[in-house]
């Protein structure tokens, strides 16, 4: 099965990831600023004189019950979202006006609406610590000396926290394109962000493998868009398939480094 483009899932392949330890508090931190007149950066000195002597528009207490919450839905909704053909993904707006701060004050959803994406982006750095997948250093290093080009299609919330990743341990140029859900508007399993990913390296989807590490998001999605073949790289301990789909990997490997060893032996 031949190979001349290669797409890849950021979560899963690139990197994995443990969650980040008091990653609420440090989000609330940003509300509590905006709201409060605490950031430095949107408030004066009269005005955050003003703010300290008014009575908080929100608790500090709320704001980490609430981010907890709008996260903890915003996750069910993405397992819902793996089920239709076409889903798109949540805005950086309606993540934070309608999950986190659905039920504050008018005052305080007016404040946060312009801080969206710097919210969202707090959410997506401190939550996750991401280190990088054995294997993937290598691979992309093959993929550039054998002049197979490289896209990135994944689902996030702030596709920004990824493209800085990459950018800091100086391996943004192994990559032709980044697609990110956030920024195109859809969510694997929709294949249009494949596709996206495809036609961005100017490679025919059928001659392109795309690697993920799980089957309801992104084997079903290969499938749809009638990918060469889909690897599936699965993450120790990941959390549970919460329905049954049908769509099977052709391949199957721990990690990157399995998919080098594979891609090696065909090319020899």
């Amino acid at each position: 099965m031949s190979l001349s483009g290669l797409i890849l899932d950021f979560g899963g392949v690139i990197v994995q990831s443990t969650k980040g330890d008091g990653w609420e508090e440090q989000v609330a931190d940003l509300i509590e600023g905006i709201l409060h007149g605490t950031d430095t950066d949107t408030v004066s000195p009269t005005d955050a004189d003003v703010n300290a002597t008014r009575s908080p528009l929100v608790t500090r207490e709320t704001i980490v019950a609430d981010v907890v919450a709008g996260e903890t839905a915003v996750k069910l909704l993405r397992n819902a979202m793996s089920r239709p053909r076409f889903p798109e993904e949540v805005s950086h707006e309606s993540y934070v006006l309608d999950f986190i701060a659905a039920d504050w004050p008018d005052e305080a959803r007016e404040l946060l609406q312009p801080h969206a994406s710097e919210i969202c982006y707090s959410v997506g750095i401190n939550q996750e610590i991401r280190t990088l997948r054995t294997g993937i250093l290598e691979l992309l290093a093959w993929c550039k000396k054998t002049g197979i080009p490289v896209s990135i299609a994944s689902n996030a919330l702030s596709g920004q926290v990824h493209r800085d990743f990459l950018a800091e341990h100086g391996l943004s140029d192994y990559f032709f394109a980044e697609i990110y859900s956030d920024e195109a508007g859809v969510r694997k399993p929709n294949p249009q962000l494949i596709l996206q990913a495809a036609e961005a390296i100017g490679i025919p989807v059928d001659q392109c493998w795309y690697v993920g590490d799980r089957i309801d998001r992104d084997v079903l999605c290969g499938v749809r868009a009638g990918v060469g073949a889909t690897v599936l790289t699965p993450v120790p301990g990941a959390s549970t398939r919460p329905f049954t789909v049908l769509a099977e990997p052709t391949y199957t490997f721990d990690n990157p480094a399995g998919l080098l060893k594979h891609l090696q032996g065909l090319s020899s």
